[in-house]
């Protein structure tokens, strides 16, 4: 029987649930050693990705990814991961920023496949297609 990288990842989280961080770093050399003699080294990544959802989803924590024009010191981040809090039901919200002078002002939030454009050039983008309809 084929084990998935979904199901390594499963695994993993429910060893290393509760555990001390040394405790987890010990499961962890185990369960490589295992992904080697399964000959599945090659998806480590896969199942560390995987591994990192399911965590992340079991403690409540979101990945944002906030797309900006503007320096990181000029948004105001408290009220962004209040928002994505809110929005996602999130415990945590984790805030990876890029700034793209591409955008032309204002943000994009992008959480999983969620996207939301609250950009200058997404808003002209929108009143565009209005105005073509």
């Amino acid at each position: 029987m084929k084990i998935s990288t979904q199901q390594y990842a499963q695994t993993l989280l429910d060893l290393t649930d509760g555990k001390s961080e040394q405790e987890a770093l010990d499961v962890l050399a185990k369960f490589a050693e295992q992904l080697k003699s399964d000959g599945q080294l090659k998806n480590a990544d896969k199942i560390m990705e995987k591994f990192s959802d399911l965590y992340n989803s079991k403690n409540g924590i979101v990945m944002a990814q906030i797309t900006t024009s503007q320096k990181p010191e000029n948004l105001n981040i408290k009220e962004i991961e209040e928002f994505v809090k809110r929005k996602y039901g999130a415990k945590k919200v984790e805030l990876k920023i890029v700034v793209d002078e591409n955008i032309k002002g204002g943000i994009i939030i992008r959480v999983g496949d969620e996207v939301l454009d609250a950009s200058v050039g997404g808003q002209l983008e929108k009143l565009r297609k209005l105005l073509a309809s």
